[in-house]
Parts: C-alpha cells; sequence; structure tokens
C-alpha cells in the first residue's frame, strides 16, 4: 500500500487454505496489499513444512514493502492449530488455575513452551492469551479458554503466559477487549451482548485488559460483541467510543489493535466485508482480520486502497496505524528477540509439562458447556 512515495503496511492480514502459497496471495504480498498472515491447521502438515511456507510468505513481499508478520491461534485446548505430533499439545488455558501458588508460574511456563514451539517454526505472534473472565458458565465460546472466573486471577495468569510468550520470542495478543466471558451466544454465529452496566464491566471485564495494558502486553484483539454500557449502536471491533476513547484515552493503551475475522457473522451478517474493514480501521483498529474467501479479501483490499486514496482523514488513520503496527515488525526483527530452537517442537520437558497439566485437568472432571470450549472456526 502506497502513502505518497514511502509504502506503508497495509492493515489487512489474511488467511489462505492449503499448505502451499495461493498465487492470491503471492501476488497481494508482492504488492504490499497484505501486510500479515494468519495460519491454521488447515496450512500445517509438519514442522519442516511449516517453516518452508513461512519462508515463502516472507520472501513474497514486495522490494521496500514492510516483512509481512505470521501469526496463529495456538491458545491450548481445543483453539489450537498446531494439533498433531510432534508439536506439543496443552490442555485449556483454565488448567492453568489448578496449581495454588504456582499459578503464574505455570502459566508463564505454558506461554514460553508455547511460544518456543511456535518460534521454531517461523511465526511471530500467537492469538493468546485469553484475557476474558470466565463470569458465564453458559458461555458457548468462551468456557475454558479463559484462565479463570475471578477477574484478578484471570489477569494475573493471563500475564504471566504473555511474559513466557514473550521471553521465546512470540508476540502475545490478548483477547478480546472489552470481554467475551458473559456472552450468552457465539460471534462466530451471531452478534452477542453484554448487557452489564458500566460499574460491572470496569470491576469484571476491564480489569483483566487495565492490568494487562499497565504490564506492557503490545496488542489486543478486539471482539464483535455489544456492550450497551459503552456503546449503544455499534459492536467493540467498529467502536470509536471503545478503541479510541476508552482503550486509547482512559485506559492509556499506546500497542497494537487487531479485529477478531471480520468474516465471522455477528459482522458479516451485518455489513460488507469491506465496508467493516474501513469502519474498523475508523474505529481504531490497526490490523483487521480477514481469514478466509479470496473474494472477500481481494473485495477489502479494493475497499482500502479506495478509502486510502480518496479520504484524507482514513489516510491518516491508515499511516498511523502502521507506525503502530510496524513497533512489532521492529521488535520481531531486533536482535533483543531471542533465537530459534529448531529442535524446540516436542522437546521432552515441554512433553512432560503438558502431561503435568492434563492430568491436573482431567482430574477435574471439568468441561465447558456441551464439551467445548469454543474452537475459532476454521471452516
Amino acid at each position: 500500500m502506497k502513502h505518497g512515495i514511502e509504502p506503508i503496511a497495509s492493515p489487512l492480514w489474511v488467511g489462505f487454505d492449503g499448505k502451499a502459497l495461493s498465487p492470491a496471495l503471492a501476488r497481494w504480498l508482492a504488492h504490499g496489499e497484505v501486510a500479515g498472515v494468519v495460519l491454521f491447521s488447515r496450512n500445517i502438515e509438519s514442522p519442516a513444512q511449516v517453516r518452508a511456507l513461512c519462508r515463502e510468505i516472507r520472501s513474497s513481499a514486495g522490494r521496500g514493502n514492510p516483512l509481512p508478520l505470521i501469526a496463529v491461534d495456538q491458545e491450548g485446548g481445543r483453539v489450537a492449530r498446531f494439533k498433531e505430533p510432534p508439536f506439543t499439545r496443552f490442555p485449556p488455558a483454565r488448567a492453568c488455575s489448578l496449581f495454588c501458588c504456582r499459578n503464574e508460574s505455570v502459566a508463564e511456563a505454558v506461554g514460553a513452551a508455547t511460544a518456543a514451539e511456535l518460534r521454531a517454526v517461523g511465526i511471530d505472534m500467537n492469538f493468546a492469551p485469553v484475557l476474558d473472565v470466565g463470569s458465564n458458565p453458559r458461555n458457548p465460546v468462551i468456557g475454558d479458554r479463559a484462565f479463570s472466573e475471578d477477574p484478578r486471577t484471570a489477569a494475573a495468569l493471563g500475564i504471566a503466559f504473555a511474559k513466557g510468550s514473550l521471553s521465546r520470542g512470540i508476540l502475545p495478543v490478548g483477547k478480546h477487549f472489552p470481554g467475551h466471558g458473559d456472552t450468552s451466544a457465539d460471534s462466530h454465529q451471531e452478534l452477542p451482548v453484554v448487557r452489564a452496566g458500566m460499574r460491572t464491566l470496569l470491576r469484571r471485564e476491564l480489569l483483566p485488559f487495565r492490568l494487562a495494558v499497565r504490564a506492557g502486553i503490545p496488542a489486543l484483539m478486539t471482539a464483535h460483541v455489544m456492550y450497551p454500557a459503552l456503546d449503544r449502536t455499534l459492536t467493540a471491533t467498529l467502536s470509536r467510543k471503545i478503541l479510541h476513547d476508552l482503550l486509547r484515552g482512559r485506559m492509556r493503551f499506546r500497542g497494537t489493535i487487531i479485529s477478531d475475522a471480520l468474516e465471522m457473522k455477528a459482522i458479516a451478517d451485518r455489513y460488507g466485508i469491506g465496508e467493516a474493514a474501513v469502519l474498523a480501521v475508523t474505529a481504531g483498529c490497526d490490523v483487521v482480520l480477514v481469514c478466509k474467501g479470496e473474494n472477500d479479501q481481494a473485495e477489502t483490499i479494493d475497499r482500502l486502497a479506495r478509502e486510502t486514496r480518496d479520504r484524507p482523514t482514513f489516510r491518516r488513520a491508515v499511516a498511523a496505524s502502521a507506525v503502530r503496527s510496524g513497533r512489532l515488525r521492529e521488535w520481531a526483527a531486533s536482535t533483543e528477540r531471542c533465537r530459534t530452537a529448531p529442535l524446540a517442537v516436542g522437546a521432552a520437558r515441554r512433553r512432560l509439562l503438558s502431561s503435568l497439566l492434563r492430568e491436573a485437568w482431567e482430574n477435574t472432571l471439568r468441561t465447558s458447556p456441551d464439551g467445548k470450549s469454543g474452537n475459532i472456526g476454521e471452516g
């Protein structure tokens, strides 16, 4: 994406089908129309194949374009894209809360172990930890993805996981701001509404995010959820009141704001995909995700380019977003980032940590509603 003479990073990150780079994505990367790639289970075969794929993604970036960042959802439990051996499978995040005074150490160790394996195959970013509070036992999408039903515990364990992730060279992304834990609907299928008042939101939903911001988390992902106490008309992803006034203003977050996938029905049933991307950037998102559908992705590219060309205010918003996402690229390319360890995948000490957590988790006999923890759709 061009801004005057200098290229700036597009706010669009996409997913794709298959185990090798698609021709459309290769073209978009070469033209600077896409600045990040999200991998799913459908893209993953083996550690060597993923390493080669990540190299191909980076080498496809056109000369002078910002290097694309590569992200994945690897929370543990059912929300894990690296599912098969030799990759280590961890139980849901809630399992980290079963070790009393050692909970934070366990969460940090899980974050570090997960990150070491992601780093070994070329990933830059993990869409974790979940900072939602598991306050609604009937929640169909969060459930045991939340570290705790208690806001301060959810915050402490999420922050510890993020610390472990950073220590092994992976950028953590806290989600889903300003909180998805009290919903009774799945935003992949419909628009959830959290009707809690402002006082409750401040002490419950917002507390983990406020503490994570204070701890320096580099990025947050938005929720496709309505919060009438915060904005009566728009979902959080599209709400300037929530992303700019609350998160940037009152909470003083200076990191990168990433939308959840815009093809989810909470958004797609109400807006065209290109329109939603423009609204999200206008509201304050620095990165917008369209994780499937080449037609939707092409529409988003065209709409973002047109708005950037024709609307100076939107062009300035994209430029400011590129500065914030650029800080993530700078960190990913810096010598401060720990070196990759290709043999980290499936190391014995990580398998041992996983088995200890799994034993503790299975002994609780806990499951979320219908035995699910809300796998983020890959269909």
